[in-house]
């Protein structure tokens, strides 16, 4: 071409949970044997049934005419009230401070993207990828990010993340992931409040990632962002794609608080929403069901036996690995992910599945890459079993993330089996 057609922040823009996918079908084609794919929070491709009333819901709204037409550019009117009534509240928040995406990926990117260049958001480590790259991509340079700590149940510092912002006069808003992904962590609410003290006492706003705000293990508290925002202006991202299940919905949505409390930030969410008008509207269908499928009867009875059974495997998971010295591994306190940090990891090699995956892996492995990873990719040519690497999600500490969703209680034991021995092997 007669220009460069890339901007100079694409090399920041990465994404591992799916990266990685293309890489595992190749070694599966190679060694001829099917991956067990532990990569990515897809309940459906897990095995995971949708329910029949819930299809029935979806048979019905086909059938009304008004389904195929657009919705309001905020998104439906039945939907944002449904919302605002049952996981938000008219103290903070308006029907109009209510706003429907295609999916929460579409959302990060339109927040992250609408503020000015040298304007920082203040990023969790470890992050959900799409945050961190977002971030990363509007400001054209490395994000900025506190650190949680496995050793204190994955809370964050929050005297460092006072001290970034303190001395960071270009950081406006601070992320928080609550239910975390990827560590399947749920903080406290006095650590939630102490962050929204911060933001306040240095004029920012928050966002809080909230989508697995229903997946949250019995006897858990989960504080939302609404209960304690008081009159700092914030953001909550929520969305139907975890929790119904339906990720190809591709429905989130933004609950917007104390919009006209700061000109600025006011100003900001206008941008945010001419943007959205410009697209005229998200997709219709699943917000026109999104009403009558959280308010069927059988929705919590559904939520219930899903938790459960993540619950199941955290235990589980937690006791396969608590006699292995290289392993250290927080028991989850909702979601459907755990992470496995392994403790001064080495480079290392495993015996695959064969020559032509060795030979794949040796080519893969000649770049500079991390621990994790190259951990990642010699598990996928040994047992078959694809994970995301721990530093894909912007951690310095070495691991990974695996889903706790498999339905098969015998295929998870024995993806846990296999992940030991590699680990063994791995070490030894």
């Amino acid at each position: 071409m007669r220009q460069n057609l890339l901007r100079s922040e694409s090399k920041l823009l990465r994404y591992p949970i799916r990266e990685l996918v293309e890489i595992g079908k190749n070694l599966e084609s190679l060694g001829n044997f099917t991956m067990i794919w532990e990569n990515i929070g897809d309940p459906v491709a897990a095995g995971e049934s949708i329910p029949s009333w819930m299809k029935a819901i979806l048979r019905d709204a086909i059938e009304e005419d008004k389904t195929y037409g657009y919705t309001d550019s905020r998104g439906d009117v039945e939907a944002r009230q449904y919302v605002l009534d049952n996981f938000s509240d008219d103290k903070v928040c308006t029907i109009d401070d209510i706003l429907f995406f295609n999916g929460l990926g579409e959302a990060i990117n339109k927040i992250l993207n609408k503020l000015p260049k040298e304007a920082r958001v203040l990023v969790p480590s470890p992050t959900y990828p799409s945050h961190a790259t977002a971030e990363a991509m509007h400001a054209s340079c490395d994000y900025i990010s506190y650190q949680l700590d496995p050793e204190n149940n994955w809370e964050p510092d929050l005297e460092e993340i006072e001290n970034h912002v303190h001395y960071n006069e270009q950081i406006v808003a601070i992320l928080v992931i609550n239910p975390n992904n990827p560590t399947g962590s749920v903080l406290k609410r006095e650590t939630l409040e102490k962050i929204v003290a911060i933001a306040k006492k240095y004029d920012c706003f928050l966002i809080f990632d909230e989508i697995y705000h229903h997946m949250v293990f019995p006897d858990v508290e989960n504080t939302l962002l609404y209960e304690i925002i008081g009159d700092t202006p914030g953001i909550s991202m929520k969305g139907i794609s975890k929790d119904v299940p339906w990720p190809g919905s591709r429905c989130g949505w933004i609950e917007i608080y104390n919009a006209e409390k700061d000109d600025h930030f006011n100003d900001y969410i206008k941008v945010i929403l001419l943007t959205k008008m410009l697209e005229v509207c998200s997709t219709s269908l699943p917000q026109k069901v999104l009403p009558k499928i959280y308010g069927h009867p059988e929705f919590d009875v559904l939520l219930a036996k899903r938790i459960a059974k993540y619950l199941q495997r955290a235990e589980e998971a937690s006791a396969f690995f608590e006699n292995i010295s290289q392993v250290r591994l927080v028991q989850p306190k909702g979601v459907f992910y755990l992470v496995i940090e392994l403790l001064d990891l080495p480079y290392a090699t495993l015996e695959s599945k064969n020559k032509k995956i060795r030979l794949a892996l040796n080519e893969l492995e000649k770049e500079d890459i991390y621990q994790d990873f190259q951990f990642s990719y010699e598990l996928m040519g040994a047992e078959g079993i694809c994970v995301v690497p721990l530093s894909g999600f912007g951690s310095e500490l070495t691991g990974f993330r695996m889903t706790m969703l498999e339905e098969s209680d015998t295929q998870f034991t024995e993806t846990l089996m296999g992940i030991a021995r590699a680990i063994e092997g791995y070490y030894r």
